[in-house]
């Protein structure tokens, strides 16, 4: 299994009233789409996200996504 944190775009998007993250997946290539409740810190809300999103951690007050991947057995 394979695990890999990462950051979402830099770029501020907003949906509504809410700051919208959009990591994307290291394994798909699929932009997820989240929204913070609050601030850039703050639970998230998912909108749109790929099967290897597992979870939404705060390091050192940075915001950070967990994906990890399964390779296929054969």
């Amino acid at each position: 299994m394979c695990t890999e944190l990462v950051k979402p775009s830099s770029a501020i998007d907003m949906i509504g009233p809410y700051l919208a993250a959009k990591p994307t997946c290291p394994f798909c290539k699929k932009e997820n789409v989240l929204v913070h409740i609050e601030g850039y810190t703050s639970p998230v809300k998912i909108v749109d996200v790929c099967k290897h999103l597992t979870a939404h951690e705060v390091i050192e007050g940075e915001s950070h996504f967990e994906f990890k991947h399964e390779p296929e057995r054969h």
